[in-house]
């Protein structure tokens, strides 16, 4: 091969990488104006949601509070008996139960979980203030629906695929690989139901599959913009306390 067809090898290759990182980061920009714009973004510091959890045939109630960038309380309740747990983003997640008043940092693998599902925005609002690197990866149909691929790898080590509606550019799914029971399996996040809140779209109802059935299901019925956050709300409690919010009293 000569010298000149292996420098136009490496210059197509190069090229191609650099499109489709540009193509990607116009798609984020896209994505941004159209769930609300950058100002509404960043006026949105924080949220608190109700709603239920369908799981196991079960209904489990719960109240949500999260804040930028990555602060989160759950309290779910099922039967009398609340489970509580919260990440400051600084220290270890914990998990505290109303059944025992016990208070414990949450196992590895589940902390691993809930660290990731506490970033308060998706992967591609002011990524470049986040460590995300974010590729295109073509264009596939979803439901009937043309939808734009994109490789988002998080850290350096996370990677997942997200999937954006061509005719909305909202987010509409998000595959994830995990490990499982019987290896390695592939965990479908979808993202529905979409209405403003304080002038940014976000997803009302969250549906997950893992190997093909589903998992959850997650009604959000009410989403409160900037709430009052009391001081200490993410943080571990040092002794048992009462939960902050009655999700048994938002039926």
């Amino acid at each position: 091969m000569s010298l000149f067809i292996k420098i136009f090898i490496v210059f197509v290759l190069t090229w191609g990488t650099l499109v489709r990182a540009d193509f990607a980061d116009d798609l984020a920009r896209i994505h941004m104006e159209a769930i609300g714009g950058f100002e509404n973004l960043v006026m949105l510091k924080a949220l608190r949601a109700t709603g239920v959890t369908k799981i196991d045939g079960e209904d489990l109630r719960f109240v949500m509070w999260a804040a930028r960038p990555n602060l989160i309380r759950t309290e779910t309740t099922s039967k009398g008996r609340v489970l509580t747990q919260g990440w400051d983003g600084v220290n270890p997640p914990w998990l505290m139960d109303s059944k025992n008043g016990g208070i414990r940092e949450m196992g590895a693998v589940a902390a691993r979980a809930f660290d990731a599902d506490a970033e308060f925005d998706d992967p591609l609002v002011l990524k470049g203030s986040r460590r995300i690197s974010v590729d295109y990866a073509g264009e596939t149909e979803i439901d009937g629906k043309l939808v734009f691929k994109l490789l988002v790898t998080e850290n350096f080590t996370e990677s997942f695929v997200i999937y954006l509606d061509r005719s909305t550019y909202f987010i509409i799914r998000r595959d994830m690989e995990k490990p499982g029971v019987h290896g390695k399996e592939i965990v479908i996040t979808e993202y529905q139901e979409f209405s403003p809140v304080n002038g940014v779209m976000l997803p009302h109802r969250i549906v997950q599959k893992v190997a093909g059935r589903v998992y959850y299901e997650t009604l959000l019925e009410q989403i409160d913009a900037n709430p009052l956050i009391t001081p200490g709300l993410f943080s571990r409690p040092l002794v048992a306390v009462k939960p902050q919010g009655s999700a048994s009293a938002q039926k």
